[in-house]
């Protein structure tokens, strides 16, 4: 499996930030980041951002953005 591989598995299977993909993966910070625009610029991720509904919500901790 190649680097774009393994980022799309770890996001599949519900790991959330870049830092924790760099370490799992033995990359830096900046190298997941550029592989997520990557995949996102394919079309296999989408970047959603979190509304300050979120914090309160039930779903927070298997939701990955925002319903707002």
């Amino acid at each position: 499996m190649g680097k774009l591989d393994d980022v799309l598995e770890l996001i599949k299977n519900g790991v959330r930030t870049s830092k924790e993909i760099a370490e799992r993966l033995d990359l830096t910070v900046d190298e997941v980041e550029g592989i997520i625009k990557i995949l996102e610029s394919l079309g296999y991720v989408e970047k959603v951002e979190m509304g300050s509904s979120c914090q309160s919500c039930p779903l927070k901790k298997i939701c990955p953005g925002s319903c707002v």
